[in-house]
C-alpha cells in the first residue's frame, strides 16, 4: 500500500512546507449538500473574474478565499474530487458548495443532481522558488518528481496554469488508483506555461483509446494523445 505522503513529499523535494502531520492539515471540514453548474453557464465570468468551464475542476463556496484547494467527498460512494474555488455560491440556503460539471462526474452525482458531501480545504503544499524551478526547469517529471521521458502513447487527462491544483489531482491519482505511469508534463514557459497529467507508456493505440474511454468515464472531459497539444 502506498503511503498517502509519498507524492507530495517527493514532489515538493522540493519544500520546506511539508509537515509529517500523516494525512491532510485541515482548518475546517463541512459537510452538508453539493450541486453542480449547468451547461449554460460554460463561458461566463465567475466572480472570481475566470472564466467558467466545466472541464476544469473548480467550484463555487460562500466563504473560502478565491484560489482555496478543496477535497470534496461524496459521502455516498466516498469518491473525491479536487477542486479550486473560484466563483461564490450556491444561493440555495440547504447547499454548501456548486461543483463544475466534471468534478460533479468525478464523484458521481452527475446523473443524481445532489449528494451529501464533506469539503475539506487543503494547505500542505506551498509555493516556493524550490517548487517552481523544479518545474519549470524540468517539462516532464514522473510521479516521484523525478526529471523523466515519456514512453510509448500518452494521453493528457487535464491541464492547467495551476501547479499546485494539479500536483493534488496527480497525487490522487496515483495514491488511490494505484498508478505508477503519472506524469506532469509542463508546455510554455512564464505566464503561458501549461502543466498536464500524463498517463505514458500505453503500448499501442487501441490500448490507448481504451484508456481515453476509461478517463472520460471517470469523469474528465477533455481527455487527448499529449500529441494533440503539440
Amino acid at each position: 500500500m502506498k503511503n498517502p505522503l509519498v507524492l507530495i513529499f517527493a514532489f515538493a523535494l522540493l519544500t520546506t512546507a511539508i509537515l509529517a502531520t500523516g494525512g491532510t492539515q485541515l482548518s475546517s471540514v463541512q459537510i452538508g449538500k453539493a450541486s453542480y453548474y449547468g451547461r449554460e453557464f460554460e463561458g461566463r465570468k465567475t466572480a472570481s473574474g475566470e472564466v467558467f468551464r466545466n472541464s476544469d475542476f473548480t467550484c463555487a463556496h460562500k466563504k473560502y478565499p478565491f484560489g482555496t484547494i478543496l477535497k470534496v467527498t461524496n459521502q455516498n460512494n466516498r469518491l473525491s474530487t479536487i477542486v479550486k474555488v473560484n466563483d461564490r455560491g450556491p444561493f440555495v440556503k440547504s447547499r454548501i458548495i456548486d461543483l463544475s460539471e466534471t468534478s460533479a462526474r468525478s464523484i458521481g452525482i452527475y446523473q443524481r443532481g445532489l449528494a451529501t458531501v464533506k469539503i475539506e480545504p487543503l494547505n500542505i503544499i506551498k509555493m516556493t522558488k524550490n517548487l517552481d524551478s523544479t518545474f519549470n526547469c524540468n517539462d516532464v517529471l514522473d510521479c516521484l518528481g523525478n526529471p523523466a521521458k515519456l514512453n510509448g502513447y500518452s494521453i493528457s487527462l487535464w491541464r492547467t496554469k495551476n501547479l499546485i491544483h494539479l500536483l493534488y489531482i496527480a497525487n490522487e491519482l496515483y495514491l488511490n488508483e494505484e498508478l505508477e505511469n503519472v506524469y506532469v508534463v509542463g508546455f510554455g514557459a512564464n505566464e503561458n506555461r501549461t502543466y498536464h497529467i500524463v498517463i505514458s507508456n500505453i503500448p499501442n493505440k487501441s490500448e490507448t483509446l481504451k484508456q481515453i474511454d476509461l478517463y472520460e468515464r471517470k469523469g474528465y472531459m477533455i481527455v487527448k494523445t499529449l500529441s494533440s497539444f503539440k
